[in-house]
């Protein structure tokens, strides 16, 4: 039997064509439709905004390819029209060219272009739709922003999960999990540009600013967006939940929020991981403070290393004696000796959940975790 004849290049383009516009209509938005190219033409892509900000990448195309595509956007900006190559000795260079709506540059496609004719044919059919799922979300009306701002605050007050999938259907009846984002912008008018292009990025209508604080759900992982956007303002994020619990996820990531105010730097709320949290929210000097108040007897006392070591096993091991001993390779003897000492020094009943749960963080604070580890592997 004769094999199938392969598909001219214009074939091929075409049918590339149309399952790109499938994934549009189906809501995945930009993300997915920079992977499904980079699966379907193994070239990488990226897009960026009208000023240059990157808003989404595919696998294959690196951070430092992205930095430089922004600093020449920076430069000089292709354009309508136009084709411009990162750097001109090398034919492997990115191509940078503008998509446009209504003879207006919406943004740029960073594409890293192959040998394969049909995508060189489907390159102007893959600008074409960014063009169109950008104005989907940029040029949206006041009613509209108004209708978005609704949806978000009626997903927030849900509390009956068959309510959270008949909201959801009309829009992705395949998502399943939901995550907060909350951004502290520089001002009110920053907040109106964030809320357009996160809309954009993550294809959410779950997008909305109260004075300087934007507020968004996702049902994809934002973070290396983020990082590739370039924010310098606080970022908090909560963990992914079920729609039902979007309030939950938009409360634990205004708590990152505040954190991330005071470190510097983009915040995560871990669910599960509330002890790691408590430590990142509290001061350095209160923490320093809270360690000596709690340990300072124990560490102060002869063989306090070593007492430290058994009581951070000693709550791993869930109060075990004898899985203590086994992990640090000790008598259960010296294992008991030690917890009574410390007993002794701390004048607290070692059986209390609230005297557990002191010392547990006080440990963390003193970075006793790691170091813990470190020992553990070094045989000592």
């Amino acid at each position: 039997m004769p094999s199938p004849t392969p598909l001219a290049p214009a074939e091929r383009a075409l049918a590339l064509q149309i399952e790109l516009t499938a994934i549009l209509a189906r809501g995945k938005g930009v993300e997915r439709l920079l992977r499904g190219w980079h699966q379907r033409t193994g070239e990488g892509v990226a897009v960026f905004d009208r000023l240059g900000t990157p808003l989404g990448r595919s696998d294959d195309f690196t951070a430092a390819q992205l930095d430089e595509a922004r600093e020449a956007l920076r430069t000089r900006a292709p354009r309508l029209g136009e084709t411009v190559r990162l750097d001109h000795e090398d034919a492997g260079s990115p191509l940078i060219t503008p998509f446009a709506g209504n003879d207006t540059v919406r943004g740029f496609l960073a594409r890293r272009a192959g040998n394969d004719p049909s995508a060189d044919l489907a390159a102007p059919a893959l600008r074409a739709l960014l063009a169109l799922e950008y104005e989907r979300h940029w040029l949206m009306d006041e009613p509209a922003r108004r209708h978005r701002d609704r949806q978000f605050t009626q997903l927030l007050e849900l509390d009956d999960d068959a309510d959270a999938v008949a909201l959801l259907h009309g829009l992705d009846p395949h998502i399943s999990t939901l995550r907060g984002l909350v951004i502290e912008a520089r001002d009110e008018t920053h907040a109106e540009v964030l809320i357009d292009d996160l809309a954009a990025m993550f294809s959410t209508p779950y997008v909305r600013h109260r004075g300087r604080l934007v507020e968004c759900l996702t049902s994809s992982d934002p973070r290396q967006t983020l990082i590739d956007y370039g924010l310098s303002t606080p970022v908090g994020l909560g963990t992914p939940l079920a729609p039902v619990h979007a309030a939950r996820s938009i409360r634990q990531a205004r708590l990152a929020l505040e954190t991330s105010r005071r470190v510097g730097s983009p915040m995560e709320y871990r669910d599960g991981a509330s002890h790691d949290f408590l430590l990142q929210v509290a001061s350095p000097e209160y923490l320093e403070a809270f360690a000596e108040a709690t340990l300072g007897a124990i560490e102060r006392s002869r063989g306090g290393d070593a007492l430290l070591d058994t009581l951070h096993v000693w709550l791993i091991e869930r109060r075990s004696i004898e899985a203590t001993a086994e992990r640090m390779q000790v008598h259960r003897h010296t294992v008991r000796n030690r917890i009574h000492r410390i007993a002794q020094l701390t004048g607290h009943d070692l059986d209390s959940i609230d005297t557990q749960t002191e010392l547990w963080l006080a440990l963390k604070a003193r970075g006793f975790e790691r170091e813990t580890a470190l020992a553990l592997a070094s045989g000592r």
